[in-house]
């Protein structure tokens, strides 16, 4: 039974706090309300694990999937919109769901919101299971009184987000299979054959042609400093990671991916699709317009798509029309800048983006078919010009060893 430390309020006011052992967090309110104290926070102390983490894997808690979220957002917009109050909703979703982490975490939310806090800052609390993008839905739904609407736009924005992660992750098996081959290929040549080939080489005391020579050092290099190539390489992705963690680095990253040949016009119209569906979602929901284009910022997963949508609120804010500003972004192209016009005039907004996601799922599946196609020969041709490499590397010298010896 794990440990939860708690503060508190009695009937005189007072802030109180300490440890209590009980099955999880609708038992600790339960047991403090008896004896007059009003819980404000709750956790669960470091080193202890719920009822329900127990029954989660050996090796740590169930992962919290996409479909997770997706069914636990549609029940909670079900069980909103009928009226229920959320702490009940929560309570009753958490007996049902099937994810033992998902449960865990909503009793805690549930303990947390009936400590006084709004749904949207209890989930904050859990970034690993709540995304940013679903918790400003949440607080947006909150703050219009829309939260039902919110919560299905949540649903909607995950469940999209799953099928699109689904479809790249089948679209990139083929050519992820082939790069890994290639390099395992590669790199028993290099440890195994190359060596071999280099002692003949030696023991001949003939002149190595250049292409020769590097392959050769390659295989030295790995094969008698695999440690230090371990650690530059290691350091290296590490000093990467750090500085595309910095906003330049994040911002800087995200413009090349965007500029790439092939990835880069798939991956703007992802973010556009997300783009489109959350501010479609959002201002169906009632949300503002100024805080539906906040969030919809939030989810195109493109610092450069993010940046531009801020300068397009801030215009939106100071009294200019919607597509003006997304115009003058350079960011968007023609098309969904007139369709939005076209919303803007006719008040149909949140149809016409309805229609553009509709349009960029269409066009991302299209695209995504045929990256495909084209990575496949691409694959062969990259993996044919590596072996071609090493080959003519390792014979070259054997070819004009052959050529001496006949003249």
């Amino acid at each position: 039974m794990p440990t939860y430390v708690y503060t508190g309020r009695n009937q005189q006011g007072k802030t109180v706090s300490g440890l209590v052992r009980a099955k999880d967090p609708i038992e600790v309110r339960d047991s403090l309300r008896q004896k007059s104290v009003f819980l404000t926070t709750i956790t669960e102390q470091a080193g202890e694990r719920s009822t329900a983490a127990a029954a989660a894997p050996l090796f740590g808690r169930k992962k919290v999937k996409l479909g997770d979220m997706v069914i636990m957002s549609r029940q909670l917009a079900t069980l909103v919109r009928a009226g229920l109050p959320i702490v009940q909703s929560l309570n009753a979703i958490s007996e049902q769901v099937e994810n033992a982490t998902l449960a865990t975490v909503l009793k805690t939310v549930c303990a947390e919101v009936q400590g006084g806090l709004t749904l949207a800052e209890a989930m904050r609390k859990h970034p690993k299971i709540f995304p940013q993008t679903f918790t400003t839905l949440v607080m947006a739904g909150e703050n219009s009184g829309t939260l039902e609407e919110t919560l299905e736009a949540a649903a909607v924005q995950l469940d999209n987000s799953a099928e699109l992660r689904e479809k790249l992750a089948a679209a990139l098996t083929y050519p992820v299979i082939v790069v890994i081959s290639a390099l395992l290929v590669v790199c028993f040549m290099l440890i195994f054959i190359v060596p071999a080939f280099s002692k003949v080489y030696d023991q001949l005391k003939m002149p190595l042609p250049a292409i020769t020579m590097l392959l050769v050092t390659i295989s030295n290099v790995i094969v008698h400093n695999t440690i230090m190539m371990l650690l530059v390489i290691g350091t290296t992705v590490t000093l990467i990671r750090r500085y595309v963690q910095t906003i330049q680095g994040k911002r800087r990253l995200h413009a090349l991916l965007l500029k790439l040949p092939l990835l880069g016009k798939l991956l703007r119209k992802i973010a556009l699709a997300r783009f489109s569906m959350t501010f479609g979602g959002a201002i169906k929901a009632g949300v503002p317009l100024l805080q539906a284009l906040t969030v919809a910022g939030e989810t195109t997963g493109n610092v450069i798509l993010q940046e531009a949508i801020v300068k397009v609120a801030e215009a939106v804010n100071q009294g200019s029309t919607l597509h003006v500003p997304i115009e003058q972004t350079k960011q968007f192209p023609a098309m969904m800048t007139s369709m939005i016009a076209a919303g803007e005039q006719s008040g149909n907004l949140d149809e016409m983006l309805e229609e553009i996601n509709r349009f960029y799922k269409r066009d991302i599946e299209y695209s995504v078919n045929k990256l495909t196609r084209m990575m496949e020969p691409l694959m062969t041709i990259v993996v044919g010009g590596l072996v071609l490499f090493i080959l003519l590397a390792l014979y070259m010298p054997v070819f004009s060893l052959s050529n001496a010896i006949h003249k």
